[in-house]
């Protein structure tokens, strides 16, 4: 018989379980298999060499590789240490906006590299019952709302101002169903634009997202430092105002949307839920928005650039941070959030892009003082940590400095905390916001499809 790869299921979530086996191998023969993740950004790979069994059988889930971009015995070790290829540019991002699906290739090669078996499958982000809804709308603030607007759960049509405001821009993703459900704002970093990858992860668990864009992206400014805190109000108050959602939300944010999560709960009081993913402990002067237009206290570097430093010709942003002096009421302050917000920290122990385990300390103790719910969650990676099976990122072209910034973090462990991290967020957010209702199961779904 010809030698067969089993993936089982061959079509599933990223954060399911999956087993990977090989059979009719060569007794005691050496293999190596190899993971292709083909993407429109490039392809990445990960590979590990086994020996076969007596049975002529390598099984991922009791095998440990001789060699490879992982070690141990790993069932997930293959999509936790996947790498760039050079089809992929250098510093670039793996774009999932929108959300496609991961195509993977297995492949099986003998000790002359003679292809032995080959296995297409793929792993989705997105649940084939969830919603995506793209959305630029105009919506009014709380103040506008005490100057006639009725803010209700009714169609938001009617309450449109386009003489006033931005207009609210991203996406929507919905699960099946009339709600109300779970509500999460979702927001990325000084990078702009629009990730959508944890908002279709978390809403194929039951949550409704908001992945908002704020700036760099279709009609909204390029200017960071213009982007005024109404805009978020605004956002808040029109994602509450839909029928299928809760007036309890969650806001989630990485890197300068991680620092900027923690400043908006302490504005708005729909905010029960917050997790921040390698945020820093204050806004500074490259990375802040604006109050009522104007600039509000925040962190300065020193002068002349002091503390920079680079490291394989790549910035480190941590010593800058570490060393920003705060004007007075830059602190963010967290006696002005509601007693009843819970607050999540995951800090990556390898961030070189901001000095997470700092800014989490000092921040926890702050708000465990205040009588506030703290969860802290310290593990091995790098600033970007994303839903499972995303591909680390060690290094991204940074806009704002105008070279090449290290984020650190080593791949394989990277990959790991991403497994992990991402189980526990949606237990934080189930726990502070409502437990949402699984979606249908996906395996019986697919089959189907």
């Amino acid at each position: 018989m010809l030698p067969e790869i089993n993936v089982i299921p061959s079509d599933s979530l990223v954060h399911e379980r999956i087993s990977i086996v090989v059979n009719e191998l060569e007794f005691q023969k050496l293999y190596k298999i190899e993971l292709r993740l083909i993407h429109k950004t490039g392809t990445y790979r990960s590979f590990g060499v086994f020996k076969a069994s007596v049975s002529g059988r390598i099984d991922l889930r009791r095998d440990a590789p001789i060699r490879g971009t992982y070690c141990g015995v790993n069932e997930r070790g293959l999509f936790e240490s996947v790498e760039p290829t050079e089809s992929v540019r250098y510093g670039g991002y793996f774009n999932c906006t929108p959300p496609v699906d991961f195509e993977y290739q297995l492949i099986v090669t003998d000790s002359q590299e003679q292809l032995v078996s080959k296995k297409v499958f793929k792993r989705r982000l997105r649940h084939p019952l969830v919603e995506r809804i793209e959305i630029e709308e105009t919506y009014p603030s709380d103040n506008d709302a005490h100057n006639g607007h009725e803010i209700n759960k009714i169609e938001t049509s009617s309450l449109l101002d386009q003489s006033r405001n931005p207009k609210i821009t991203g996406t929507i993703f919905k699960p099946p169903g009339v709600g109300p459900f779970p509500t999460i704002i979702d927001i990325s970093g000084t990078g702009g634009g629009l990730n959508e990858q944890k908002g279709a992860a978390l809403a194929s668990r039951g949550f409704v997202v908001l992945c908002l864009a704020f700036f760099k992206f279709k009609n909204l400014t390029d200017d960071l430092l213009s982007v005024d805190l109404q805009y978020f109000e605004d956002a808040i108050n029109y994602i509450t105002s839909l029928p299928y959602t809760s007036e309890r939300i969650g806001f989630q944010g990485v890197s300068f949307g991680g620092t900027l999560v923690m400043y908006l709960a302490t504005k708005f009081p729909k905010i029960k839920a917050v997790c921040s993913i390698n945020g820093s402990f204050a806004m500074d002067e490259f990375s802040h928005i604006r109050v009522n237009g104007e600039r509000p206290p925040i962190g300065i570097f020193s002068p002349n650039g002091g503390h920079v430093r680079f490291l394989n010709d790549l910035m480190v942003y941590t010593d800058m941070v570490k060393n920003i002096t705060l004007e007075d009421g830059a602190e963010f302050q967290f006696e002005n959030s509601t007693k009843d917000t819970a607050f999540r920290f995951v800090s990556a122990l390898d961030d070189l892009s901001v000095p997470t385990v700092r800014s989490t300390n000092r921040l926890s103790e702050r708000l465990r003082k205040l009588g506030r719910i703290v969860d802290v969650d310290f593990v091995p990676g790098g600033h970007l940590l994303d839903p499972p099976c995303f591909p680390h990122h060690p290094m991204v072209y940074s806009n704002i400095a105008g070279l090449f910034q290290t984020y650190g973090g080593e791949t394989s462990l990277h990959g790991k905390s991403e497994f992990e991290v991402w189980e526990r967020t949606v237990k934080f957010f189930s726990e502070h916001l409502g437990a949402p209702t699984p979606l249908s199961d996906y395996l019986r779904l697919s089959a189907k499809l």
